[in-house]
């Protein structure tokens, strides 16, 4: 169990759940849920306190009794303890008294022998009962990582071996049963890479979608992976792959991961796991409406929609000499890199080009028309409706003062002809 409101672990203390003793101050009871619900848990590595940690492992179960003259305390640290990177490397490589310093040297008390001794002692008694294998962590929240459009071809392969490997996946994903097919999806998978303007408008269509039919249409095709410029919305999700069905889409969100850590340590993650792990998963139903997307598919949606109107553009990235090389070898097509951005042409809605009358109105001034969602009829005999955002515009006689207003908008279109990271 976490607390939903700062998204520590909760221990328990006399049949009820407390937060640990670090987080005493925080100045607001536990409101306990379940892991499995959240995306993102603040947990910290078991053995050395770092607060990225990477994996689960399941070992001794251990209690530790903290008495004095008063009073007894008994914390449950359990048989399932979460391992950072570095630690995890340590351990497999059978230098368990490494895993011991680490932790001495981050509580300050490296200098104190009894307080080696005693670690030692709590880390044995639950490795020695350790059983075989170890868990994925996916609700670890990375620090931003510096991706570019060059990057995903990498990123995109690693991913798919990463599916093919023994690596193992919390069971609260239920992907497991078909890493296989994502793998192979991967492979076929378009690249789109969503620039720093393009996702921002994104989030803000997102925060106002409307309800979406799905169709076999929506997605730009069949198989995809898309990367946000930066993470997107209050999930801080990185990607998003997809697979179309006969009848369903198939999504997984995800996160990066690996920011922050020294040479040695990101080289062990990157050849273990790559540079993204799933968030969540998701299915769109094909031909059914989607009345209240949320989370991963709202933003996935409105992407999608966006590209598949005039307010996208979408040009190739430039593939570098290294991966080139690499496809070559394999035998393999070039991969094809698509970033999406703002369409810096033609891109005003017929009805940003009002000049003076509307539904019967006379403007005697402009007024901001905030963005918004409409319905567009569309397929055979324009019977079907999609929804198309109208971007943010002038509506009145373009000789006519603009209404004075508190709200501040910035029309942005920094981009030039160079793709970002290039």
């Amino acid at each position: 169990m976490a607390c939903a409101t700062c998204l520590t672990p909760l221990n328990i203390f006399d049949d009820q759940y407390i937060h640990p003793l670090y987080r005493d101050n925080d100045g607001h009871p536990p409101v306990p849920v379940p892991t499995s619900q959240l995306d993102t848990v603040n947990r910290t590595c078991d053995f050395c306190g770092d607060q990225h940690p990477m994996w689960t492992l399941i070992g001794g179960n251990v209690r530790v009794l903290a008495t004095s003259s008063q009073s007894g305390l008994v914390q449950d640290m359990g048989e399932t303890w979460a391992a950072c990177v570095p630690c995890m490397a340590d351990l497999d490589a059978g230098r368990a008294i490494k895993v011991v310093d680490r932790a001495v040297r981050r509580m300050r008390v490296h200098d104190i022998p009894l307080a080696h001794a005693e670690t030692n002692k709590l880390h044995q008694a639950f490795l020695r009962q350790r059983q075989p294998g170890r868990v994925l962590l996916t609700t670890t929240a990375w620090p931003d990582l510096d991706l570019s459009p060059r990057d995903l071809p990498k990123v995109r392969d690693r991913l798919a071996s990463f599916y093919r490997g023994p690596q193992e996946l919390p069971t609260t994903l239920r992907i497991s049963h078909m890493r296989s097919q994502l793998a192979d999806s991967l492979d076929r998978a378009r690249l789109y890479w969503i620039d720093d303007s393009f996702t921002e408008l994104a989030e803000h269509a997102a925060s106002q979608l409307p309800a979406v039919t799905t169709s076999k249409d929506l997605a730009p095709c069949d198989d995809g992976l898309l990367f946000w410029a930066h993470p997107a919305t209050t999930h801080r999700m990185t990607a998003v792959s997809w697979s179309t069905g006969d009848n369903v889409i198939e999504a997984v969100v995800y996160r990066a991961i690996g920011s922050g850590l020294e040479d040695q340590p990101l080289q062990h993650l990157r050849e273990e796991v790559g540079w993204l792990v799933p968030m969540r998963t998701f299915q769109l139903r094909l031909n059914q409406s989607v009345d209240s997307p949320s989370g991963g598919s709202a933003i996935l949606l409105a992407t999608w929609l966006l590209i598949a109107q005039r307010a996208a553009e979408d040009v190739p990235a430039e593939i570098n000499k290294t991966i080139r090389k690499k496809y070559a070898r394999a035998q393999r097509p070039l991969p094809d890199v698509r970033i999406v951005r703002i369409r810096t042409h033609g891109q005003r809605d017929d009805e940003a080009k009002t000049t003076g009358t509307g539904g019967g109105r006379t403007y005697t001034s402009r007024v901001w028309v905030t963005g918004h969602w409409r319905n567009q009829a569309y397929g055979p005999g324009r019977t079907l409706r999609r929804p198309v955002y109208i971007h943010p515009f002038l509506r009145g006689p373009e000789d006519a003062p603009i209404k004075l207003s508190t709200t501040v908008r910035i029309l942005d279109q920094r981009h030039g002809d160079k793709a970002p990271g290039n």
